[in-house]
């Protein structure tokens, strides 16, 4: 496939993920399945397709006041730790062990949302 079908793929993907699709699992999963990149370069496109969009919408968010700019510092100190912890890790274990664990933490994300979205949806009926 050429350069022009993954960024077109890119961009639907970028559509349904700022509708509040998980676009970066999906992208994940277009790469995995429709190029012949490494597991490792997959995670590498899926992070820097995440750090775009949420970068995009922490900034409009912290504009509209929607999250207090603590929670923003706290979360990103998290998160910059948890992404040296597994670079680090990456040299380490197994590219089959790190496939793998991506997509059990692809599954897992999705049935927590899929769950936690089906408790919302209850909560609001019962208050009407």
């Amino acid at each position: 496939m050429g350069y022009a079908v993954h960024i077109i793929v890119a961009f639907i993907i970028a559509l349904l993920s700022g509708l509040g699709v998980g676009g970066g699992g999906l992208f994940a999963v277009y790469l995995a399945l429709f190029t012949e990149l490494s597991q490792l370069t997959v995670q590498g496109f899926n992070l820097l397709f995440f750090i775009f969009a949420a970068g995009a919408s922490v900034t409009v968010m912290l504009f509209r006041r929607k999250i207090p700019f603590f929670a923003v510092v706290i979360m990103a100190s998290a998160g910059l730790l948890g992404a040296l912890l597994g670079s680090f890790a990456t040299g380490f274990l197994p590219e089959e062990w790190l496939r793998r664990a991506f997509g059990v933490l692809l599954v897992a994300s999705s049935v927590i949302s899929f769950v936690a979205s089906k408790r919302n949806g209850k909560n609001k009926n019962n208050k009407k």
